[in-house]
């Protein structure tokens, strides 16, 4: 599954509108703050970066991050959004 695929799932099952990964395999931001807002996380999230706020989110859910999940950039990686999709299924799995 592609980064892309992956995070469209997530935002199916979180139900927010899905976001595009730019040249590079880049994702932005918002992305993360949208989950982090569906979350109910949003007064922890403002005036991160993306791997901050992804390393957030990954704990909020009760994972421990990986420096794997991020490298040079600020990029994500298919790794970190792999993890993510499986916690999200989990957790959300009967909602």
């Amino acid at each position: 599954m592609t980064k892309q695929e992956m995070m469209n799932k997530i935002s199916e099952i979180l139900s927010i509108r899905t976001f595009f990964v730019s040249t590079g395999s880049s994702e932005p931001r918002e992305f993360f703050v949208t989950v982090a807002n569906q979350l109910g996380i949003q007064d922890l999230s403002a005036n991160k970066g993306k791997v901050d706020l992804a390393r957030l989110i990954l704990q909020v859910l009760g994972e421990d991050w990986d420096d794997s999940y991020s490298s040079e950039g600020s990029t994500i990686t298919k790794k970190y959004f792999a993890e993510l999709l499986k916690v999200i299924e989990i957790t959300f799995k009967d909602k």
